[in-house]
This record gives C-alpha cells, structure tokens and sequence, in this order.
C-alpha cells in the first residue's frame, strides 16, 4: 500500500531542495518535478486529492435534499456505524468505488489524453474511468458500478456526464446511497495556475434526492508521484461478515 500522504509531501518538499543543492536524483526524477502546463485543457499527469473527506455536503455544507427513502438510506447507515457495525459497501468487497465515490478516494490519479479519450488511471484498487470525447450518451447502458461518461469542453471546463451506474455503490464513506437512475456530471477546471483542478459534482437520482445538488473537490497537481500497486484482495482487512457489516482493522 501506499505510504501516508504526509510523508509523500514531505518527500516532494524535500526533493526540489537536493536537486537544488547538486545532490543526484533518481533517474527520471528532474524530468518528473516540472511545473504543470499552462494550457488550459491540459490535464494529463498526477493529481492528489487536497485533504480527505468522507462525506459529501453540498455547496453550502448541508446534508443533501433526500427524498423519504434517500433520508430512511442515510439514517439507516449512521445507525449501524453509531452501533460499531458500518455497513459493507461495493470497495469493502475489493468490487469498484462507484461515481463520484472514486473521485474522493484519497489516492493519487494520473490522467492521461489521447484523441478523442481522456482516462483516469486510480491507485485505489487500480479503478479506470474511460472518458469517451464528443460523443453522445448512450440511451440504455448496461449498469456498471462505473457507469459510462462521455465529455466535451466547454471553452477551459471540462464537462463529463456519466450514466448506467448500478446501486451496488454509496455516493460517499459515510452513507449517502443512491438508485440505478443516478446521473452525474463533473466540471473539470484547473485553478490557481494550474497547480490545482477543480472537480464540481452535480448528483441527480430522482429517487434518493429531491433535486440536483452540487458538491466540490479538488485535487493538487503532483509531478512527484508514480502510482503503486494496489491489491485488495491480497490482505482485505476490511472484508464484512455474514452480517454485511465490517469493522476496520
């Protein structure tokens, strides 16, 4: 698994400084801490997650509208995990993270650009979105927990919707669940000079949430980092009981 995020910062603190005193790196590495590009719809490299929250709030911080059986869903699950018994989801399972679950993982993800495709490659549990260019969305996807997206850019924006979601995944860690009429559309944007993206997640499930809602993420750019081998399967200790419940260990 991955080393703690915090001693891969330092890392990437400690780095530019050696190069600066003469100090040899690895190979490679001088090539690897370059400043991000200033296009504007370049996005290929390694991106971070700044900080790890497993909620999500909308924009002003609140709960989403729930619906009646979006709120029962959510009671339901901060129940079980008061009483010490979470209840298991898709990744407890080694299975994917689900959209926009997988967009909160606090793994690195290195994007990368061809023509008419942009893929997002997770460290956790080695997820891949395929992101389809210009292309309509399709009418009947089959369900998957990774659904099917398709983009467009709208002038700096990035405009991904994603469709044929199955309910085998949560929106967030804590309980937010959602139907197989989930809809999601993310508004990919670098900010701050390039050195962050920006990712708006705008959720639609008429069955578990009264209306859209929106909620941000954002991730630093992070030229230092490789992605590493993930195998959950290897040592899942997380795994459920008979019950669907786990206990992290």
């Amino acid at each position: 698994m991955r080393i703690l995020a915090a001693a891969a910062l330092t890392l990437a603190m400690l780095v530019p400084a050696m190069l600066a005193a003469g100090t040899p790196a690895v190979a490679g590495e001088a090539s690897r801490l370059r400043a991000p590009s200033p296009d504007p719809r370049d996005i290929a490299g390694v991106w971070w997650t700044k900080g790890y929250d497993r909620t999500f709030r909308t924009l002003e911080g609140q709960l989403p509208p729930f619906t009646a059986r979006g709120r029962a869903d959510w009671d339901r699950h901060v129940a079980a995990e008061k009483a010490g018994e979470p209840i298991a989801d898709a990744p407890t399972r080694c299975l994917p993270h689900g959209v926009p679950r997988l967009m909160a993982s606090p793994y690195p993800i290195q994007i990368l650009q061809t023509s008419g495709q942009i893929t997002f490659l997770h460290e956790v549990a080695h997820n891949v979105r395929l992101i389809y260019l210009d292309e309509p969305p399709p009418k009947a996807p089959e369900p998957t927990y990774l659904g099917h997206s398709v983009g467009h850019w709208e002038g700096d924006v990035l405009v991904v919707e994603t469709v044929g979601l199955n309910d085998l995944t949560r929106i967030d860690e804590e309980g937010i669940t959602h139907s197989d009429q989930l809809k999601v559309t993310e508004r990919f944007r670098k900010i701050e000079g390039g050195t962050r993206l920006e990712d708006l997640i705008t959720i639609e499930d008429p069955v578990m949430f009264t209306r859209p809602w929106t909620t941000r993420r954002v991730y630093e750019w992070r030229p230092d980092v490789r992605l590493m081998e993930y195998v959950c399967e290897e040592n899942n200790r997380n795994k459920p009981n008979a019950a669907g419940a786990t206990i992290a260990r």
